[in-house]
């Protein structure tokens, strides 16, 4: 009796230890943007935005061909996304704020671009499992390190997810200032400069602590505000000083 039952619980044993085994930890679905949606949204996008702003690209030739990349953009306007994109030959996923992607077809429209949502003001680990995975996939991953747009173009203090997540995948970043969009819609064409920095990769090795995020994340601000005229830096005045030259 006791040789069955010590019989049985080994094969229930090893029947969970196959289930555990075929069904590992649920992940988010991989982003896949339509191919077409995406296509025809720049085709459109171009003239519209012609009329909108005098745009002007500084750098765009130092956003590697393939593999993955992180865009580390200020945040000034809403139009700061699709003009960030606009001349990127390549497709470019971002976060976006979950609150958009209720809004009836709009939020089925951002995710055939290849968006995906974040959770703003809490750490969002599904978003950075995205984040990863968009990563992982050899792709461009866009992302705002201030969380939310200035208004006024002068940068505000960074969020610690940028940095985290540079550190976590090893991915290159490239810094992207973007100037001039506050006076959209308030003037005739005014000129928006966009400039991309040199890839350059933050120090990842070792254990990932608060201080050593956040120093990750400075870093990539420092690279950032260096691209803006002093006058836009805001905490990250006197960039220059704390560069370190950019590391493929």
């Amino acid at each position: 009796m006791s040789t069955t039952n010590t019989s049985n619980t080994t094969n229930t044993s090893n029947a969970t230890a196959k289930a555990n085994q075929a069904s590992p930890a649920a992940e988010p679905p991989l982003v896949r943007e339509s191919p077409v949606v995406y296509g025809l949204t720049r085709l459109i996008a171009r003239p519209l935005i012609w009329l909108l702003a005098d745009l002007r690209t500084e750098g765009i030739e130092h956003i590697p061909t393939s593999g993955p990349v992180i865009l580390a953009m200020n945040h000034i306007h809403w139009m700061d996304i699709p003009l960030a994109s606009l001349r990127v030959p390549r497709v470019t996923h971002y976060m976006a704020k979950i609150e958009l992607f209720s809004v009836p077809l709009l939020g089925g429209f951002m995710r055939l671009l290849g968006s995906f949502s974040v959770r703003r003001g809490e750490s969002d680990r599904e978003a950075i499992r995205m984040s990863e995975r968009v990563l992982a996939a050899g792709k461009i991953l866009v992302i705002f390190p201030e969380g939310h747009r200035s208004g006024n173009g002068v940068l505000l203090e960074a969020h610690p997810g940028t940095g985290y997540i540079a550190m976590r995948t090893g991915a290159p970043v490239v810094a992207v200032a973007i100037s001039g969009t506050q006076r959209v819609f308030k003037a005739f064409r005014p000129k928006v400069t966009i400039r991309y920095s040199k890839p350059f990769t933050v120090a990842g090795g070792g254990k990932r602590t608060r201080g050593s995020v956040a120093q990750a994340t400075d870093e990539i601000m420092y690279q950032l505000a260096a691209l803006l005229p002093p006058e836009a830096r805001g905490p990250y005045a006197g960039a220059e000083t704390h560069l370190t030259p950019p590391q493929p």
